[in-house]
């Protein structure tokens, strides 16, 4: 059962400036910019490095470098640890807050709190308690 709470999803964010990119086919555009201009790959800070990578890979960016993020992601461009991000946003204020927005398509993954239980277990006192309370 899925329910209307705990819902995050993990996204790629960039800083609000960079007005030219909207999308991540956008993004590869920026990446090969930085590899011929300024000798550098386009730095990714994230705590989820493998969801990261297969994401912009299937989305035909190559040209990158992840950075592992330590806590507070969402700074690291501000601080020049990094030039864009990938991180949990439940309802975007906090990247909002740091100067940053979500690509239109830079949703990598979605959650939202569910329960799963087998239909032997599903009699039981407490989960079914647990249910109850959970849905209303």
């Amino acid at each position: 059962k899925k329910y209307e709470f705990g819902k995050a999803n993990l996204v790629v964010a960039i800083p609000d400036p960079w007005i030219d990119v909207q999308t991540v086919a956008d993004l590869e555009e920026i990446a090969f910019e930085f590899r011929d201009k300024k000798k550098k790959r386009l730095r990714v800070a994230t705590k989820y490095p493998n969801l990261t990578k297969k994401f912009l890979f299937s989305k035909g960016v190559t040209q990158f470098q992840l950075v592992e993020s330590l806590g507070a992601t969402e700074a690291y461009p501000f601080i020049g640890s990094a030039n864009l991000i990938t991180d949990i946003s439940s309802t975007g204020e906090t990247i909002k807050s740091n100067n940053l927005r979500i690509l239109k398509d830079g949703e990598i993954l979605k959650s939202q709190a569910c329960i799963f239980t087998s239909k032997k277990n599903l009699n039981k006192k407490g989960l079914k308690y647990l249910i109850k309370l959970l849905s209303s």
